[in-house]
This record gives structure tokens, C-alpha cells and sequence, in this order.
């Protein structure tokens, strides 16, 4: 019998990402603190399993990569477990190949979604 949640969340990048955070974070602070009680609120009515007003979460940012991995643990499963691996062939030029390498019959109270496998390229084109 579980006796409490136990969760957890594993994101892996094989590769290099690019990170890029907003420069104005204490005013969204700011205005997150103001707000948060109609975010819970909306939260709330969208069905999203919130409990608590802290898994309200401000995302002030993120991140660009050729390729992820992401499992997540959730509910009780003392046993739980991922296995994988990944070959990464970082030729010169914009492309990468990545194989990911997944045991299916090692995956247990875990699920997992990842990203572009094979021929990757990377290229980000802004708008100035």
C-alpha cells in the first residue's frame, strides 16, 4: 500500500542546448505574486489536478535542443525503473546523428517521450 505520493521527472539532453531566459524576471515575480490566485483558480476550472497554489509555476525562460529524452515517475511503484542509452555522432556541420537505444521490457511505473532521433539538424532563425 502507498502511503504518500512518490514522484520524480528525468530530462536528458545528449547534446548541447541553448538557454535563454527573460531579462525582466522580478517584474514577472512581481505580477505572478499579484496574480496568483486567479491562476490557481483557472487552473482549477482547466481540471489539472492542482492541488496546492505552489505547482503554480512561472516559466521564465527555456531551452533549444536537437534532441531529449523525458520520463516522468508518478504515483507509487517502488520498482520503478528506465533503462536507455544513446549514441550521439557529432560530425562537423550543422547535423548530428542520434540513436537512442530503449529497453522496453526494463520500463516499469515510468512514462517516456523523446525527441528527434536519426539526422538532426540545428538552426534557429530569428526575427529581429
Amino acid at each position: 500500500m502507498c502511503k504518500g505520493k512518490q514522484q520524480g521527472a528525468v530530462l536528458f539532453l545528449p547534446v548541447d542546448a541553448k538557454r535563454q531566459d527573460t531579462v525582466a524576471r522580478g517584474d514577472f515575480g512581481k505580477w505572478m505574486i499579484g496574480h496568483i490566485d486567479c491562476w490557481f483558480t483557472f487552473a482549477q476550472r482547466l481540471g489539472l489536478g492542482l492541488e496546492k497554489m505552489e505547482e503554480v509555476i512561472l516559466v521564465t525562460g527555456f531551452h533549444l535542443t536537437r534532441s531529449w529524452i523525458n520520463i516522468a515517475f508518478l504515483g507509487c511503484h517502488p520498482d520503478a525503473r528506465v533503462s536507455f542509452g544513446v549514441d550521439v555522432d557529432d560530425a562537423d556541420g550543422p547535423e548530428v546523428d542520434i540513436k537512442w537505444r530503449l529497453s522496453p521490457d526494463r520500463k516499469r511505473g515510468a512514462e517516456l517521450s523523446r525527441g528527434p532521433y536519426g539526422k538532426v539538424c540545428h538552426s534557429v532563425t530569428r526575427k529581429d
